[in-house]
């Protein structure tokens, strides 16, 4: 698996950014958590108005990111939840691997549909 750094992509960014947010949050900082929820907020957005779509691929890869990190407002399970988003953000980030998209791409109403991160 190679390295995947991509910083003249702004996607690439949001999830550099989201990945820093948190590490910052499982270290210790506590408003880590809050903002990796608005930068995942602001990544449904932005691919929406790009993609011009809820359905589009990278936005429904938004959507479910973002749900995700919605379970950290759960104090119980907010750590474990956050070392799970690690994971994947560092495989999104790093190596250009995305789970959610490894789901998405097999959900029926995308069987017809290309598979892409951005």
């Amino acid at each position: 698996m190679d390295l995947e750094i991509h910083p003249h992509d702004i996607s690439w960014w949001f999830w550099f950014v989201t990945f820093l947010f948190i590490v910052a949050a499982l270290l210790g900082y506590e408003n880590g958590y809050s903002t990796v929820i608005v930068i995942s907020a602001i990544q449904v957005f932005y691919f929406w108005l790009k993609e011009k779509s809820f359905a589009a691929f990278p936005t429904q890869i938004r959507i479910v990111y973002f749900l995700y990190t919605l379970f950290g407002l759960w104090d119980e399970v907010r750590f474990i939840l956050f070392i799970i988003l690690l994971i994947g953000t560092i495989m999104v980030t790093f190596f250009g691997r995305c789970s959610i998209a490894l789901v998405l791409k097999n959900m029926p109403w995308n069987k017809e549909r290309k598979a892409r991160l951005n």
